[in-house]
């Protein structure tokens, strides 16, 4: 990895100064980045440095990076300090400074800014001299031989591995298993011996070359992360640090890719930490970078959270994944201290960012942060950096398990929904029918202590086939599952009377991630009174079909009375979201023309309006509701605002009419539909209506210019629009949805132009990416005895076959994607061919692999790689699936065949689709990493044939599939 290039700045030669000065001086620009214009032979010998340039190259142009990097910043404020007070000047500022050969010199500084002359074409300077101090100032002392030795063979212990990585164990909190590790330099030389950090990173810094060591890291956990998957040991995540100076000395993101490319690696097992004190001095540049790693799919961490002065700034301005908690917080464990870590995970956890604590080296540290839910630890009381192996043998000695990557999501989101809250909060792991406890806070224990339950027995009771506890919880667990939203329930528990509310969070692989609030309402006021209220309404109940209590503010509609009418299996229970389930419910029951009548009807809005504006206090409609029998009744539907009861809380109620059996025509005015039917034609314009929603016939008519102007409700699903908005004023070129546009625009001029009945034509269209076969049919519309436009209908043949094959095995479409499998790429590419052998229209084969398929389905299972192939899918269609017929030809390998257009235009259109499904980074939550290659081939090239297209793009396939590299360190 090599340095970024500097650019060159014009040499300024100052002209004002006497020639020939006996010390050190320079001359650097007034303004930021205040760079380096002019040095004299004594400066660029105290620096060893052989002309200007080589000193550019050192110092990266800029003058702060001369000095120390831990003294720049109260240099700087020194400086600016001085010019404000001493009308333009510093003086006697001492510093550090680090010659090209990695010396050390103690320096003092002074200098003067020079104000440009008007007119000169020159700007603003400081002139600035430098005197070498005899002596160290005052402050800690710096072992100078062992940093001249880091600097000098810092590429000698790269090429030999004398540094070494060393990996400190992370621990999933709620789980107590290895989630990761932290990835940390050694220097072990043969000659001084062990260095710590502390005595190679600094000096590293200093001379710039730190990017090195950096790399080198990363190199070698990726390295050894490959040859582990290799060998099929286990991998987890590792993180490492980034330097401040890296982001400026080398592209990083490039780096970081191109070495998790070359080893071929899930981007998720490597997590990038910047440190706080980095992101407050130089965020630009950082902070581009950092955007650009996520959008690529790495996590990215901020390290040493809270150990500066601008935490939360950082977090306004920048997105990261996870914060570390710097381990000062831990140092002094005071109550004011766990009041800090506690509010900081719980903001974190709002932000949506991830959590883990560093220094922890206590059993009571680590029970802490259990208790308030932050989600890793690190520290020596788990494990110190060791190399790999005797990490992993350090794990094992503990009894503790490894998290395999399709948990990772699963604990991370366990982890984010623990909240600091005085309600009693649990979080379960339901799987295998048995329910285990992930945390608990104080509340929810003592609820369980009121009860005479501990943690333990209140699994086990949960777990007891048979008993009243087991079966209700699983009940309403279930009808949790189906709505997605927060149920409740209750149960009597010798004598008490206790309230469960179960929200399903997660299910992944077979489990269930469930937080449950448990309480015990004996005393319950607002129970009681609910009571009391069921108990009034209970001798109205023979008067309805159903009665059901509406509570706006908890956002619930609970049935107090159900008899057997339609709506049961919607209405059951006590449910939340009451406006989409009754229009859940009108959907499904509901007379098709009444149905926007009753959204109107049912929103809160109107019940709201309406009620206020009714002298009765109640709302009433009517409404022809379906019965088990397919007929329709009408039906009385009834609102009313409850007084004296807590909150908003609406009754609704429906009631039978009584009327008799009506006509058509009769309920068509009844409802105000008969406005909509022209005088004299009802029966005709009701048969039409009925024909064009309900019929399964795909059929459509145009104007005269073969524009469209209707189309039936299944011509339009056939090919998947919404309305005939979409097609309405198109022709089929427009629509482009023909291999061979030509014949069905010949058929239609003849239907128009000289009236002429088109059966049986058999063609193709493309619908979403599918090569299909149709027959159709087209005859003129005449109005006073002229052609005004023409009517046709088309049957889908492959339809027709499948509905006559059911139990045959259609061999044409991909049963996971519904795309063409290879037998329908075959027909398609036959199609094709014949189109450029008989009217000279070339056409182009655009295959797409993928390697990663067999590492996702270990990784998850075969559910997520299902999901993946689906998801490729749904963008190929959404991309090409217009104007192209799209295959699924193998497991991990999709086709597109399609007209080839302009040059470049298909390899513009496969770039597209490239960076397209490359930016799929996550399915049902799980990372993922996902490279795809491309083969193209086009019908016209020197060479090509029918015969042996589709042989040329797999080998051009075969070719873009990246090697391994050969030359891998073992």
């Amino acid at each position: 990895m090599k340095p970024k290039k500097q650019q060159p700045t014009n040499p300024y030669e100052p002209q004002d100064l006497p020639a020939n000065l006996p010390m050190p001086f320079y001359v650097c620009q007034a303004r930021e980045p205040h760079d380096v214009l002019y040095a004299n032979e004594e400066l660029l010998e105290l620096l060893d440095c052989r002309d200007l340039a080589e000193l550019r190259t050192h110092i990266g142009h800029r003058v702060s990076n001369m000095v120390a990097l831990e003294d720049s910043v109260h240099i700087q404020h020194e400086v600016n300090e001085q010019l404000k007070a001493r009308h333009d000047r510093f003086e006697h500022i001492h510093a550090r400074i680090f010659t090209r050969m990695g010396r050390i010199r103690y320096v003092e500084f002074s200098g003067r800014l020079v104000r440009a002359t008007a007119g000169s074409g020159r700007e603003d300077v400081f002139y600035c001299l430098m005197t070498e101090l005899e002596r160290q100032p005052v402050g800690p002392p710096i072992a100078k031989d062992v940093r001249d030795y880091v600097v000098n063979h810092i590429d000698e212990a790269i090429e030999k591995h004398w540094i070494q990585i060393y990996y400190q164990p992370v621990i999933r909190t709620l789980t107590g298993n290895l989630c990761g590790f932290e990835a940390l330099a050694r220097w072990i030389d043969p000659h001084i011996g062990f260095l710590a950090p502390i005595s190679f990173i600094p000096a590293l810094e200093q001379t710039r070359q730190i990017y090195k060591l950096d790399h080198f890291i990363l190199q070698e956990i990726c390295r050894t992360a490959h040859q582990r998957l290799e060998k099929g040991e286990p991998v987890l995540p590792v993180s490492f640090n980034l330097s401040r100076l890296d982001f400026t000395l080398i592209d990083v993101f490039q780096a970081i890719e191109d070495t998790v490319a070359a080893y071929d690696l899930p981007r998720d097992l490597i997590h990038i930490e910047v440190t706080e004190s980095a992101m407050a001095r130089d965020p630009g540049p950082i902070r581009q970078t950092m955007d650009r790693l996520r959008a690529a799919g790495y996590e990215v961490w901020l390290d040493d959270f809270g150990s500066g002065y601008s935490s939360l700034n950082i977090l306004k301005d920048c997105t990261v994944d996870l914060i570390k908690l710097d381990m000062g917080f831990l140092r002094n464990f005071t109550d004011k201290s766990r009041q800090i870590i506690a509010s900081t995970i719980d903001m974190a956890k709002r932000l949506g960012i991830k959590t883990l604590t560093e220094g922890v080296e206590t059993q009571e540290q680590a029970d802490f942060l259990a208790s308030i839910g932050c989600g890793r630890l690190q520290g020596y009381f788990f494990g110190k950096p060791q190399p790999l192996e005797g990490s992993f043998a350090h794990i094992a000695s503990q009894d503790r398990g490894l998290e395999s990557r399709k948990w990772h999501h699963y604990y991370d989101t366990a982890s984010s929904v623990i909240r600091q809250t005085k309600s009693p909060l649990a979080l379960i792991d339901f799987a295998d029918d048995k329910v285990h406890y992930l945390y608990l806070n104080a509340s929810y224990l003592e609820q369980l202590r009121g009860l005479h339950y501990d943690r333990s027995s209140a699994e086990n009771a949960l777990n007891a086939p048979k008993t009243n506890i087991y079966d209700t919880f699983r009940e309403f667990l279930q009808i949790a599952r189906q709505s997605g939203k927060r149920e409740t329930y209750f149960y009597i528990d010798e004598g008490n009377y206790v309230r469960v509310m179960i929200e399903v969070v997660l299910e992944s692989a077979g489990h269930a991630l469930l937080l449950m609030n448990l309480k015990n309402i004996t005393a319950d006021h607002e129970r009681l009174e609910h009571t009391k209220l069921d108990t009034n309404l209970r001798y109205l109940y023979q008067f309805f079909d159903s009665i059901h209590l509406i509570d706006f503010d908890a956002d619930t509609i609970e049935p107090l009375f159900l008899h057997e009418t339609p709506g049961a299996d919607i209405l059951l229970t006590k449910r939340h979201g009451w406006q989409a389930l009754l229009s859940s419910f009108g959907q499904k029951h509901l007379h098709p023309d009444d149905r926007p009548r009753y959204e109107a009807y049912c929103s809160c809005d109107a019940f709201c309006r309406k009620l206020a504006a009714a002298p009765s206090g109640q709302l009433h409609d009517c409404f022809r509701v379906q019965d088990q029998n397919g007929n329709y009744a009408w039906k009385e539907f009834t609102a009313m605002l409850l007084p004296n009861t807590p909150g908003r809380r609406l009754l609704t109620t429906i009631q039978d009419i009584g009327l008799p059996a009506l006509t058509m025509q009769t309920m068509l005015q009844e409802s105000g539909e008969v406005g909509n039917v022209p005088a004299g034609m009802s029966l005709a314009a009701l048969l039409w209506k009925n024909l064009q929603q309900n019929s399964r016939l795909c059929y459509f008519w145009k104007d005269r210019e073969r524009r469209f102007v209707g189309a039936s409700k299944s011509f339009l699903a056939y090919y998947g629009f919404r309305s005939a908005d979409a097609i309405i004023g198109k022709t089929d070129e427009d629509m482009g949805w023909h291999v061979d546009n030509g014949p069905y625009r010949d058929d239609e001029i003849a239907v128009i132009e000289h009236g002429r009945v088109i059966e049986k034509h058999a063609g193709q269209c493309i619908i979403r990416g599918v090569l299909h076969h149709i027959t159709s049919y087209k005859w003129p519309i005449y109005q006073d005895g002229q052609i005004v436009g023409l009517m046709g209908m088309f049957f889908d043949i492959d339809s027709v076959l499948r509905e006559r094959l059911k139990n045959a095995r259609i061999t044409y479409q991909d049963n996971l994607t519904h795309l063409m499998n290879r037998q329908g790429l075959l027909d398609a590419l036959m199609r094709y061919e014949e189109q450029w052998q008989l009217h000279d229209r070339p056409y182009s084969l655009v295959l797409l692999g993928s390697r990663s398929y067999k590492r996702i389905a270990d990784s998850y299972g075969e559910k997520v790689l299902k999901d993946l192939i689906r998801k490729k899918a749904s963008h190929l269609r959404k991309l090409a699936g217009k104007d192209s017929a799209i295959a699924r030809v193998t497991q991990s390998m999709f086709a597109l065949v399609r007209g080839k257009g302009r040059d470049g235009e298909v390899e513009a259109l496969t770039q597209h689709i490239i960076e397209d499904l490359e930016g799929i980074h996550e399915i049902d939550g799980n990372p993922v990493t996902i490279t795809v290659q491309c083969g193209i081939t086009h019908s016209d090239e020197p060479g090509v044939s029918g015969e042996n297209i589709y042989q040329t793009a797999f080998t051009r396939l075969q070719h873009a599939l990246p090697k391994m590299k050969t030359n891998l360190k073992q």
